[in-house]
């Protein structure tokens, strides 16, 4: 038989595009963690937490030495800084989840390029996609602290009060009617590296799902698809299968 090289030669190609393209696309996956930023807000948030704490501690000494019922203006100024000061603490809670969840929809978004967009828009609509695809989000690293993060992050930007049903159960806040700055800050400190911890324990989870198919997996996956296919089409998709691996 004449042999057909330009015929070969194309598939020896495609072949090797497909090889190339699970093997980036896997490789991207499992080192995405890796190339998450860092949170360039926490070096910013912390100097200047730093800096107003020394500014209301030399404030409330100069207060402290003053004569009685003297310094209004100091009160004044001591009242706004810690309200400024409580600000960037907010603003360190509501900044960690926007890291998080900037990295959380665009792993999702690289992985399941059908997800559609509006589905990454609320958090239910995220746990319910994750289900579909047998990872239950509750067995993931981390997941209670960074569902506390998300309960903080909408009391702040969009409850009346920090303190709500849900945010009241978070262990720095609990038995307190009132959050000072520090409440804040010692929650990020303990909730810190969760969110890389919980993209770690997904991406395994996806990589298990995209990637890793054993006898039992390929079985279930067979028997789908023989109640679905007749033998023609069945024979075709071997014959593609075959053609995009040799």
């Amino acid at each position: 038989d004449i042999i057909d090289y330009t015929q070969l030669i194309s598939i020896l190609m495609e072949t090797d595009f497909y090889n190339n393209l699970r093997e980036s696309e896997r490789i991207g996956l499992v080192r995405f963690v890796t190339n998450m930023e860092n949170n360039h807000y926490d070096a910013v948030s912390n100097n200047l937490i730093t800096n107003l704490e020394e500014q209301i501690e030399n404030l409330q000494k100069e207060i402290e030495s003053e004569p009685k019922d003297s310094g209004y203006m100091n009160h004044m100024q001591l009242y706004f800084l810690k309200k400024e000061i409580f600000a960037v603490a907010e603003m360190k809670i509501i900044y960690a989840y926007k890291h998080f969840e900037i990295h959380l929809k665009w792993l999702l978004k690289a992985s399941y390029p059908e997800i559609k967009e509006r589905k990454l828009y609320r958090w239910e609509s995220i746990t319910e996609f994750l289900k579909s695809k047998k990872i239950n989000p509750k067995t993931l690293t981390n997941y209670s602290e960074i569902n506390e993060l998300r309960n903080l992050n909408n009391a702040i930007k969009h409850g009346i009060s920090i303190l709500d049903e849900n945010t009241s159960k978070i262990q720095e806040f609990q038995n307190r009617k009132k959050l000072d700055y520090d409440d804040l800050v010692l929650f990020y400190k303990r909730i810190e590296i969760s969110s890389i911890r919980f993209i770690e324990s997904l991406i395994h989870k996806i990589h298990q799902d995209l990637y890793e198919f054993d006898e039992d997996r390929i079985e279930k996956m067979s028997k789908k698809l023989i109640r679905r296919m007749d033998l023609t089409a069945i024979n075709l998709l071997i014959e593609k299968l075959k053609k995009k691996i040799e």
